[in-house]
C-alpha cells in the first residue's frame, strides 16, 4: 500500500531536515578548534540516524513514529528558535551558516509535522 501524499511529503521533509542537520554538523566541525571534543557531533549524528528511522516508520504508517517525530521535532524547533533569540538578546552571535541552517531545519521540521497531521494522513495511521 502506498502512503498518501501528506505522509510522503512529511517523509521527504524529515529527510531534508536531516540533510540540513548533516551539512550544519560538517560546517560546525570544520569551524571547530582542533582541540574541541567530538561528543556533541556524535550525539547529533545518533539523533539524526534515529530521526531517519522514525521517518521510515512514519512512511510505513506507524502511529508511534508520528508521535515521536512530533514531540522531538517540536522540542527541536522550540530549542532552536529560543536559543537564537536568547543568544541574540545577549549579544552572542553564531556563524551565518549555522544560523541559516538552524532556521531552515526548524522550518522543514514544522512543515513535516504539519504535513503528517493533515486530514489525508490520519487514515494512514489507523490502517495498522
Amino acid at each position: 500500500m502506498t502512503p498518501p501524499a501528506p505522509v510522503r511529503r512529511s517523509f521527504v521533509l524529515w529527510i531534508a531536515a536531516v540533510v540540513v542537520g548533516l551539512v550544519a554538523s560538517v560546517v560546525g566541525l570544520a569551524e571547530a578548534p582542533a582541540t574541541a571534543a567530538p561528543t556533541g557531533l556524535v550525539v547529533g549524528l545518533v539523533v539524526l540516524v534515529l530521526v531517519v528511522g522514525c521517518a521510515v516508520a512514519l512512511r510505513r504508517g506507524r502511529p508511534w513514529a508520528r508521535l515521536v517525530l512530533t514531540l522531538v521535532g517540536g522540542l527541536s524547533v522550540l530549542v532552536t528558535v529560543l536559543g537564537l533569540l536568547l543568544s541574540a538578546g545577549q549579544g552572542v552571535t553564531f556563524g551565518a551558516v549555522s544560523t541559516v541552517a538552524g532556521l531552515a531545519q526548524a522550518a522543514l521540521i514544522v512543515a513535516a509535522i504539519l504535513s503528517a497531521h493533515q486530514a489525508g494522513a490520519n487514515a494512514w495511521f489507523r490502517h495498522e
